[in-house]
């Protein structure tokens, strides 16, 4: 009741939401400030407030809270007979890459639900609840069962059909002319691309707009803010849409090998092999994606 009253701001609107009344969610409140010997909230206007107190306090045990609400719901899916794949993923590759062919998953194995996480940082299976994890790196984590399952590929400039009909480029340099558009995390992406040693057009490539998500740099560039320089392999859908174009220049030097995206995941209980049998199904779907 804390939490959602803190949340919401409001006793009236956090006794809605938990279906109480207000005044069991003021009595609430009242014993349990009385029992800590701390005030949590003010009354401002029409409005609760959180106090210094109250505010520290909700901070430290939201996240506690989370993980109870994520485990009762995956204790209910168990109860319900389903089996749960707690997944952490980069962003990128389960927006542009897993989340679309995932009925496949759920045609193959109907009993198995897949929770995807947000995970772009490395971590140790022991220290987290998730059961496999979909990660970009030039090698893979140590320790559990993994398989490579797709090369990222060449970066390649592309932008909204209607921007390169109207910047009648005629060489790559030209490219400098338009904005640019940068992945925050791949700050050196368009330097690479244009040259490997003239400073001069480093530099000039490092300008433009920047962007924390891979979805907001192709949004971007679908809309005509510019052109970006992206892994061919995760435009794919968008160019055949139409709503992209590759821009007819190649980069001034051919990359290096770059990463790859791996699979890792723990070992499951004789009996338990929900893992496996998505890192199975994953291997299917990369070879298809190849050939």
């Amino acid at each position: 009741m804390l939490e959602c009253a803190a949340r919401l701001g409001s006793f009236t609107r956090a006794a809605a939401e938990l279906n109480v009344t207000e005044s069991a969610i003021s009595r609430q409140i009242q014993a349990l400030e009385a029992r800590l010997g701390v005030r949590f909230f003010e009354r401002v206007r029409q409005r609760v407030v959180l106090t210094a107190d109250g505010d520290r306090y909700v901070r430290e045990i939201r996240e506690e809270l989370k993980a109870i609400e994520r485990a009762t719901k995956d204790l209910a899916s168990r109860a319900g007979g389903m089996d749960v794949i707690e997944l952490a993923v980069v962003p990128t590759f389960a927006t542009q890459w897993l989340i679309p062919r995932l009925a496949s998953f759920r045609a193959e194995h109907p009993r198995i639900v897949v929770n995807i996480h947000a995970r772009p940082e490395p971590f140790h299976f022991a220290e987290s609840l998730f059961d496999a994890a979909i990660y970009f790196g030039d090698r893979p984590w140590e320790g559990h069962p993994h398989a490579r399952l797709l090369d990222e590929g060449p970066s390649i400039p592309v932008c909204s059909p209607l921007l390169l009909e109207q910047a009648r480029l005629r060489e790559r340099d030209d490219l400098l002319r338009l904005p640019l558009l940068h992945l925050a995390s791949r700050p050196d992406a368009w330097p690479d691309w244009f040259s490997a040693d003239d400073e001069d057009v480093r530099r000039k490539a490092r300008l433009g707009a920047r962007y924390d998500l891979f979805t907001m740099v192709t949004g971007a560039a679908i809309c005509g803010l510019g052109v970006a320089v992206l892994p061919a392999m995760m435009v794919h859908s968008e160019m055949e849409s139409g709503q992209l174009v590759a821009l007819p220049f190649q980069a001034a030097r051919k990359a290096e090998d770059g990463g790859a995206y791996f699979v890792s995941y723990r070992e499951g209980k004789p009996g338990d092999d929900k893992a496996q049998l998505f890192a199975d199904w994953l291997l299917r779907q990369c070879g298809a994606n190849q050939r």
